[in-house]
């Protein structure tokens, strides 16, 4: 009787010492995510966002230059481990990957967000929220020491827009199936069926590395046309219009690479 009563008395010390472990580290069922954005045709870009106060003039009716970067206000990001489909309304649960929405607008490559551990599992969709207006920095084709800041919308260089305008653009939503909207009907459309991620995995006490990149990763940029379309060598948004020549390898703005630690 005194050998059971050590025995109970060891398995019941094991039972709470195992539960007081299990509380007090709660990390044991998580992973790190960590999540960047890359811009690999960037080289001079973060220099002349210094160096542009204002935009010089336009050499002509059309200026040939070469683009550098995005200058974007990147609100939120978020992951789930549901899967966008559409046709579907979005009943996902995500996760939250900022603490804090952001309503500054930095070029695509100086966003960086901290490492956040999420519970362990497959990933499949991830969701990001853009301020309307953006900005896309390029430098005359000609002289790369001048460089021009580009005020444009979500929608096209050609949509009326207003640098003080803070409304917020329609949600992105990465999937393995592509980049999808929330539709009018509230259900997921897709915007773009190249822009997609192929899901990733969590793993418990491991870290997950996710880089979202400008130009689907292609390193050669694109050349950008202007259009002076009102003849006075100023950029007007709403206005002004350009045109694209991307290398043939450039068929999507986005993609994301997955590495494991």
């Amino acid at each position: 009787m005194k050998n059971l009563i050590v025995i109970c008395t060891f398995l019941i010390g094991l039972i709470i010492a195992f539960s007081c472990n299990k509380e007090n580290n709660p990390s044991e069922e998580n992973g790190i995510i960590e999540f960047k954005c890359i811009n690999p045709f960037s080289t001079n870009s973060k220099s002349n966002s210094k160096l542009i106060f204002s935009n010089p003039l336009l050499t002509g009716d059309t200026t040939k230059t070469i683009m550098t970067s995005l200058k974007f206000a990147i609100g939120d990001v978020w992951v789930s481990r549901g899967e966008v489909k559409v046709g579907e309304p979005d009943t996902l649960e995500w996760i939250k990957l900022t603490s804090v929405t952001n309503t500054s607008h930095k070029l695509f490559e100086d966003y960086s967000f901290p490492s956040k551990e999420i519970p362990a599992g497959d990933y499949k969709s991830i969701k990001t929220t853009f301020r309307n207006i953006w900005y896309r920095q390029v430098k005359l084709f000609s002289d790369t020491t001048v460089a021009y800041e580009l005020l444009e919308t979500m929608g096209s260089s050609s949509n009326p827009c207003d640098s003080n305008d803070t409304s917020w653009a329609k949600t992105n939503y990465f999937g393995p199936g592509g980049n999808h909207i929330l539709a009018d009907n509230g259900k997921f459309q897709l915007a773009s069926e190249g822009e997609k991620v192929n899901g990733f995995k969590i793993e418990s006490g491991k870290k997950t590395k996710i880089s979202w990149r400008l130009g689907a990763g292609v390193t050669e940029p694109c050349i950008n046309y202007l259009l002076d379309l009102n003849g006075n060598r100023i950029w007007d948004c709403g206005i002004d219009d350009l045109y694209d020549e991307c290398p043939p390898n450039m068929q999507y703005m986005w993609d994301f690479v997955v590495e494991y630690d």
